[in-house]
């Protein structure tokens, strides 16, 4: 069984997904980057079930179920309720739950083929979730997501500047993102596979300070 670090954590969701990619390759005739979220989510769940002593989960828990089961809604209620990117009517895709103290341990959202454009209200979402948590549980999450690889690498490292300076703004929060090897085949929306072309998992760990 694998201990939870950040580390583990990190490499356990990008190592879920390249199995989740090869069983789609075989089981669906498709490639990760096609499928749906909630199948990510899925295997990452159960992924992190099966090797990790201590998680179990919850998919598309209530944002604000998961608030209070972490003990945050009550301290924090009136600047949880007041906070537009919390979305606090909403679900996360995934909340880990720490099987020991039976509460929310970490908040892991999904994105496929996303432009980074469209990832800033999951970026903010999950930093604002880190900031009101503190040191308790939720202080870390994570936003996990299928890209296409530029053909350029310098381009890789852009798009890593771009989510870094979007976290620059938000205060008591930091950011670590790794990602997977490139992966093929890489499928459009025709789900026909376009050549030469590869894409990677994206793992971005943002965590209160």
């Amino acid at each position: 069984m694998i201990k939870s670090s950040p580390n583990s954590r990190r490499q356990a969701i990008v190592d879920a997904l390249v199995r989740a990619h090869e069983s789609a390759l075989q089981l669906c005739g498709t490639s990760l980057n096609r499928m749906p979220e909630y199948y990510m989510a899925m295997r990452v769940a159960d992924y992190f079930a099966d090797n990790f002593l201590d998680f179990g989960y919850r998919l598309e828990p209530q944002v604000k179920r998961t608030f209070k089961k972490a003990h945050l809604w009550h301290e924090e209620a009136e600047s949880l309720r007041a906070d537009p990117d919390i979305r606090h009517n909403g679900r996360f895709d995934l909340v880990l739950y720490n099987n020991k103290r039976e509460r929310p341990a970490h908040v892991i959202e999904f994105k496929r083929g996303a432009k980074l454009d469209s990832l800033r209200p999951d970026i903010k979402r999950l930093a604002r979730v880190c900031f009101h948590a503190g040191h308790k549980s939720l202080e870390t999450n994570y936003l996990v997501l299928t890209r296409k690889c530029p053909k350029d690498g310098s381009r890789l490292e852009k798009a890593k500047q771009v989510i870094l300076e979007e976290l620059d703004g938000i205060e008591g929060v930091s950011c670590k993102i790794i990602h997977s090897d490139t992966l093929t085949p890489f499928i459009n929306r025709d789900y026909e596979i376009v050549a030469d072309a590869t894409f990677r998992i994206w793992v971005i760990e943002i965590k209160a300070l």
